[in-house]
Parts: structure tokens; sequence; C-alpha cells
């Protein structure tokens, strides 16, 4: 379990306890600093210290502080879904439908488990941002801002905690003037943990010097961030960071779905693998960004660039059943993985001065993104293979611009467009090998060369109403887009391209501050038109699974939040309902089909006779009008309270409890029962900090009541259905200290 993200336990405790009004709430997600309360966006914002007080240390957790926002692992990536939109398909060819930006840097949906650790805050966009972020933005977007090195003289701190499952963890960061131009700032978090389940597969029996990998679920992480801040003019200033992210999680772990074919051959305890083969998870990122701003000539209006140049690597083998038995078929002891990712990013912006009726922004944005995927099955721990059997080069190029106009005092007209182009291509010299396992049919070569471009206008039109200093009223139209892809041809079937999703999205939000700003509230209602979603689906002409469009869905619901401080008593809540249903799609049936159907690509019978060489899916298409979208828990909420006491003259106490509730929700289209439902849950996370001076001990304990939860599945209608487990009852103790001054 990560610690803190900065001195959570010092300054917030203190800070919280003086009975002040709630600071404001700065976004930045428009190109420029606003105050949350006044501006046309659905968000949630969290500075480091709230990050830990209601315990999220990695992207993960963010679910149980956001409303509308559910984030489900499925092995190699996470789906990350916002209103019920972002991703469900695993498919390289697919981009996530909510961005996740890393100190201005956009991310692609590996490399997602890292800590968060020395955070200045989390920014949670919610609804298409189709004018600054573009087209993979159709569910919102993630922004991560780490803190930035300032003059304010030599300060930091340092953090040891020790938790259960011997959970040890070393954090902090040290900020360092070298000038009155210059500064750095070095952060650092590493930790070790067990793993929560103990595999007592025959892979765990190799002796120690023989045994490559294992310990599936445990954890060792070493990350890094050093920062430099430049002023060498009053006009010019220079950011760059470097990030090292270096974690080792053992492999996978995860247990067959209960009631599916290989669920009998698990241990009866749900805390007990029983793998057959050795496993590993590695992953590793470096992410260098450079940002410059320029105020021209003094004039208020500010050139910006930023400019991201990452690599990323993830190697994973794993056991494909979850179990000691052997899949059917040829033996497959282990299924070997291996990505790397190189994102090369330029955005330039041109800022107006924020003063004035007329404030805008323009700017431009080039992605380049090579992706090269190596997916093997072997009966070796480390497979011979290591050229990539897919090469994908995803190239995005954009213009974008936004006018905010004030027709009056207290009314606002702001227009907000974006055009964007994009290649997605695989080289023709890839190729995909896969063995059916079925006597006397050979293995299928995949060519997946294709080249899919898209191009799309998306934006915004907003209406701001600034009806007193306490009210803020809105209402906007906004279009997003997620672009498109192609399927791999193969021997006997074209390359098919997919096109990209479109989202409409219609919203009117109020906002409010009361009580002398001790008391804030935001609610909001949206309703979605979301078309062509691209869906995994058999085509029964060919007989053969593929992306493509199908139908649409009318997604509906609204968002409340409230924060508030009333002497020692800080509270916060957020809560959200989604209602997403399916229009009129027909799709076969994949997951009740016979076995081997699928693998063997029959095309449909061409009359109800059943004969060698074809199938007849008729029975087996299902009507999926009004079924609830994958991914799309109706209910969201979250809520937190502390009181902070004081002790002595000095010494402050602050006991903590926060509450988070996710909403059942399904994982595919089909809406299986078994295989495909996680049924909703709440967690329970308390703390307890004594804060003195520069030194706060805290006891923490995080799922108090033991919970067992679903988390997400793997694989799930491909390979046998697995599930991963939320993590149990933690606990323990974290120490920090404090150094300098702020």
């Amino acid at each position: 379990m990560p610690a803190s993200a900065a001195t959570a336990a010092v300054s917030s405790s203190q800070g919280d306890f003086g009975g002040g009004a709630l600071h404001e709430v700065v976004i930045t997600a428009q190109r420029r600093r606003e105050n949350l309360q006044t501006t046309a966006i659905s968000a949630t914002v969290l500075s480091g210290s709230q990050l830990v007080q209601k315990g999220v240390f990695n992207i993960q957790d963010l679910q149980n502080a956001s409303p509308s926002l559910s984030i489900t692992p499925a092995g190699l990536t996470s789906s990350v879904n916002i209103r019920g939109i972002g991703l469900d398909s695993g498919s390289p060819s697919v981009v996530p439908g909510v961005a996740e930006y890393r100190d201005g840097l956009w991310q692609p949906p590996i490399v997602t488990s890292e800590s968060l650790f020395d955070i200045a805050s989390v920014q949670v966009l919610r609804g298409p941002q189709g004018t600054f972020v573009g087209e993979n933005s159709t569910g919102g977007a993630i922004f991560i801002n780490s803190r930035n090195p300032d003059f304010n003289g030599v300060h930091g701190y340092i953090e040891l905690q020790q938790g259960n499952y011997s959970d040890t963890q070393l954090q902090g960061a040290v900020n360092l003037p070298m000038s009155h131009a210059w500064a750095a700032r070095v952060a650092w978090d590493m930790e070790k943990r067990n793993s929560f389940f103990k595999d007592i597969g025959p892979a765990s029996k190799v002796t120690p010097g023989a045994q490559l990998f294992g310990n599936p679920g445990s954890l060792k992480e070493k990350n890094v961030r050093v920062g430099l801040l430049g002023k060498p003019t009053k006009d010019l200033r220079i950011l760059l960071k470097v990030e090292y992210d270096n974690a080792n999680t053992g492999g996978y772990a995860y247990r067959p779905v209960p009631g599916t074919e290989y669920a009998p051959y698990a241990s009866p305890n749900i805390w007990t693998l029983n793998y057959d083969t050795a496993t590993q998870n590695k992953e590793y990122s470096l992410r260098p960004s450079l940002r410059i701003d320029w105020n021209i000539d003094g004039s208020g209006i500010d050139l910006r660039s930023i400019t991201g140049d990452q690599y990323m690597w993830v190697h994973n083998i794993y056991d494909s059943d979850g179990t000691d038995s052997t899949l059917p078929g040829p033996p497959a002891l282990a299924e070997y993985q291996a990505i790397i990712e190189r994102p090369i990013s330029q955005e330039f912006d041109l800022i107006s001065p924020s003063g004035g009726r007329l404030r805008w922004v323009a700017g431009a944005f080039y992605l380049h993104d090579i992706r090269e995927v190596v997916l093997t099955d072997t009966s070796q721990a480390v497979p011979a293979q290591v050229s990539p059997d897919l090469e994908q080069i995803l190239q995005t190029a954009a213009a974008f611009g936004q006018v905010s106009y004030k027709i009056v005092p207290s009314l606002q007209l702001q227009v907000g467009l974006r055009y964007t182009h994009d290649w997605n291509e695989a080289t023709t010299s890839s190729h995909v090998t896969i063995n059916l396992g079925i006597p006397g049919v050979p293995p299928i070569y995949i060519n997946q060369g294709g080249l899919e471009t898209d191009s799309a206008v998306t934006g915004k039109v907003a209406l701001n109403w600034t009806v007193d200093p306490q009210n803020f009223l809105y209402a906007f139209v906004a279009k997003g887009f997620k672009a498109g892809g192609f399927n791999a041809a193969t021997a006997t079937t074209p390359q098919k391209s997919f096109a990209p999703e479109v989202v409409w999205d219609y919203e009117v939000g109020w906002k409010g501050q009361f009580l002398d700003h001790h008391l804030m509230t935001s609610l909001d209602g949206f309703w979605d038109n979301y078309n062509n979603l691209q869906v995994n689906a058999l085509i029964p002409a060919t007989g053969q699974t593929s992306l493509l469009n199908t139908g649409k869905s009318v997604i509906k619901g609204g968002e409340a939040e409230l924060r508030g401080r009333f002497g020692g008593l800080t509270m916060d809540m957020g809560a959200g309902y989604v209602n997403s249903r399916l229009g009129a799609i027909n799709l076969v049936d994949t997951e009740s089909l016979p076995p081997g159907v699928t693998a063997q690509a029959l095309p449909q019978c061409a009359s109800v006779s059943v004969t060698a060489g074809c199938f007849n899916y008729d029975p087996y298409l299902v009507s999926l009008n009004g079924d609830q979208n994958p991914y799309s828990p109706e209910w969201t909420f979250n809520a937190g309270l502390q009181y902070a006491i004081a002790v002595g003259q000095s010494g402050i106490l602050t006991p903590r409890v926060n509450y988070s509730y996710l909403g059942s929700q399904w994982t595919t289209l089909f809406e299986k029962p078994v295989t495909d439902y996680l049924p909703s849950y709440g967690l329970w996370n308390a703390s307890i900090t004594y804060s003195l001076g520069r030194w706060s001990i805290q006891a923490y304990g995080l799922n108090l009541a033991n919970k067992v939860y679903v988390t997400g599945q793997l694989a799930a209608g491909t390979n046998p259905d697995n599930e991963f487990l939320g993590n149990p009852r933690q606990y323990g103790i974290r120490i920090t200290r404090s150094f300098g001054s702020e």
C-alpha cells in the first residue's frame, strides 16, 4: 500500500484545525489556472494531501474518490471508464476513451499501476473533452500533476511506513534552490510488500536457485523523479522533469471465476493460488518532459511548449487457467507477453491574459506512438522468440482553440473547436501465429498490416452565468470522438476498418459557495448520445470475430459533490448516478457457442442444415436493446469525515473515516451472470494522526471490514475466465518528518 504523496499528515491536519474557510480549488484543464467553482467543467480535483486522506495511492484507487468513475484491472491494461464510456477492449487497435496525462504528457493504457508520490493534484474530468484533450476523451480525462521545484528555500519531507504483509515503504522529497534563477526537486518512492496470496502450485516448489520468477501479487517498486525549474529572465520559465518507475509484482494474481470450467481445480481458500507455471509481471517507464513558458515581450500573452519522449516496457509470463490443471489441446505451460511503447509528443499553446472580457487559447498537438507486441504460447519460462509479432504506429495531429467572451459582466459565452487527424497503422511485415490446438489443423498466420485514417471536428459551446458571488450556473454542448482502427487481414479475409465512436454531451450544472466559503457544492446533469460503439463481435458470414461499429447508446445521469469545514470538522462527499441503455443491437452470443466454433472460424451455413465446414449461428443471435453499457455502474458514492482535536499547546489529534461504494457492473455486452458480472461493494477506511511540530505519526487501516470483492476480470470469453480480487484488510503505521519551510 503506497504511502503519502506529500507531507499530508503534518500540513493537512494543522491546516484543517484552524477553522478557516475552504481554499479555492484550482483546475488547469483549459490551459490556464481557473477556479473550479466558476468553470463549466464537471470535475473532481484532489490535492496530494487529500489523496492520502481518502486512501488514494494509485490510479485504481481514484474510483473510490471520484463519482461515475470505474477502473477495473484486466491484466496488461485496466478498463478505465467514466459515465460508462472509455475502454472495454484489450485490442491494440482500440485507443482508450479516457485520456490520462502525467505532467502534461499523454499516457498509453499500459504501465498504469505505479504509485502516486509527491503529487500536487489529480484532476478527474467527466464527459467529452473534445477541445483541449481531443480524440481519446469521449468519457473524460485524468490529469496527474507532480509537485514542482520552487525558490522557497530548502525543504521537503521523509516518510517511513510499516504495515502487515511485511509492507515497508520509504518515501520523500527535497527541494533545493541552487541560485536566484534555478531550483531542483528530487522525490523518491520505494516499497516492498509480500503477496496477499500464497501460491502452492508446482511452480512454487522449484528450488530457489532454479526459479526465475514467481510470488504472484507481491510488490517491489522503485520510483524516482527529478525536477529542474529555471527562470533565467522574468518572462521565461523552464521546467524539466525526468521520472523513472520500476515495478515487479511477481505476476498477476487471479483465480478462476466460480462456476466456470477451471474453478473446481482452484483451492477452496480464496487467498491460495495453485499455479503450475512460473509467473512474472515487470513494468518499466522513463518519462522525460520539458515545459517552456514565455511571456511574449511582457505582453501577458503566454507561449507554451510541452515536449515528451517516453519509453515504456512491460514483460509478463502468466498461467492462463490460474490452476495446476493443463489446458485442453497441446501443452502450454506459460503464456509470454511483452510490450514496448514509445510515445513522442509535442504541444504548443498560445494563451491570452486572464483579465478582460475576451480570453482565448490556440494550440497545436502532435503524437507519434510506436508499440511493439510479442505474444507467444510456450512451454519455456523465457521463450527464444524476441522479435515483435505486431508493430503498431499511432499518429495524431491536431489544431485547437477556445474563445471566451463576457457578453455582460455576469454572462460568458465559450466556444471551443478542435480538428484532429489520426493515422493508425501496423507494418506489413508484422504477424501473429495462432496455434488452434485442433488435430490436423495447422496454425493460422495473420498478417497484421493495415492503415486506418480518421479526421474529425470536435469541441464545446458553453454559456456561463455568475448569478452572484455564491452561485454559478452553466450549460453546454460538447462533442468527443474516439479514433477508429482496422482488423487484421488473413488468408481468407481482407483488412476491414472500423469507424470512430462519437459522443454528443448535453450538460447543465450549478456550483455554490455558502457560509462564508465554509461549504462548497456542485451539481450537474448530463445526457449523452453515444454512437458507433466499437465492439468485438462475431460476423456470421465469415465466422470470425472482429472489431466493428454497431448501434448506439443513451447515457444520462448526474453527479453531486460537497466539501465543508467547520472549526475542526472537515467533510467531503461525492455521488454519481449513471443510467446507460444500449440501442437496437443484435449480435451473436459468442459466450454461448459450443467449444471450438470460434477457433475454427466456421462461416454461416447457407441453410438450416448444418454441414461440414459451416455453422448455423441463428439460434445464438441475441438482442441487446435496453441492456446496460459495460463498465457502467449505476451508483457510485464516496464520503469522508475528520475532526482535528487540540492536544496540549501544539499537538493535534485527527481521526478520519472514509466510505466508498461502487455499484455492480457488467464486463461484456452479453451480461452473463456467472462470467461477466462484478457485484457492487462498499469499503471502509480509517486513520488517526497525531501531529506535533514537524513530526506526525499515523495509524491507518484499509478495507477495515476485510470485505472480499472482485475488482476485474482477465480475458473473459477468450481464455479461461479469471477474476481479480480487491486487497484484503491492510493496516500499519506511517511516520513523517518534514524539514525546512515552504
